[in-house]
C-alpha cells in the first residue's frame, strides 16, 4: 500500500455507472495536487502542477462527503497492471490507481483511543550496578583526587 499527501482541487459528484459485465457500480473522481518536499530546506510544498485524477468506487464514495476542496488529505492506495492484447494484437498493459482511503492529513485512519496504563511491575526495584574499581596498575591511578 503506498500513501501520498496534497490539496483538493475538485471533488466530482457520485457517477452511477454500469461494468461491460452488465454490473452496476458507482465511482467519484477527485484530483488532488500532490505534496513534495523542498529540496533545500525540506519543508513540504504544494505542488500545483502535479495534479492527478483519483477514483473511489462504490462504498469508499462516502469518504469524499466530509472532505472540502482547498483541504489537504492523506490518500491511501494501491497499483493494479493488468496484460492485454489490442486489435493489432500487441500486448499492452492498464495501470490501476486503487484508492482505499481519503481522509484528512495528520488524521488516523482508525480512531485511536487512549490505551489503559500499565499496571506497575511487582518486582522489587534493581540495585544499581557496581562501578568497577581500579587495577593497580592502571592510568585511573594516576588521578590526582
Amino acid at each position: 500500500m503506498a500513501k501520498l499527501t496534497g490539496k483538493v482541487l475538485y471533488i466530482y459528484p457520485t457517477q452511477q455507472l454500469t461494468a461491460k459485465s452488465g454490473n452496476a457500480f458507482t465511482k467519484r473522481d477527485f484530483v488532488i495536487a500532490v505534496q513534495s518536499f523542498d529540496r533545500d530546506t525540506g519543508e513540504p510544498t504544494i505542488d500545483t502542477e502535479n495534479t492527478p485524477q483519483l477514483s473511489l468506487t462504490n462504498d469508499r464514495c462516502s469518504q469524499l462527503d466530509n472532505i472540502a476542496v482547498g483541504q489537504i488529505v492523506t490518500v491511501d492506495f494501491y497499483l493494479r497492471g493488468r496484460r492485454y492484447r489490442d486489435e493489432q494484437n500487441k500486448e499492452k498493459i492498464i495501470t490501476d490507481i486503487n484508492v482505499t482511503s481519503v481522509r484528512p492529513a495528520h488524521a488516523p485512519l482508525i480512531p485511536a483511543t487512549a490505551p489503559a496504563p500499565a499496571p506497575a511491575p511487582a518486582t522489587a526495584p534493581q540495585q544499581p550496578a557496581p562501578q568497577p574499581q581500579p587495577q593497580p596498575n592502571s592510568k585511573q591511578d594516576d588521578i590526582p583526587f
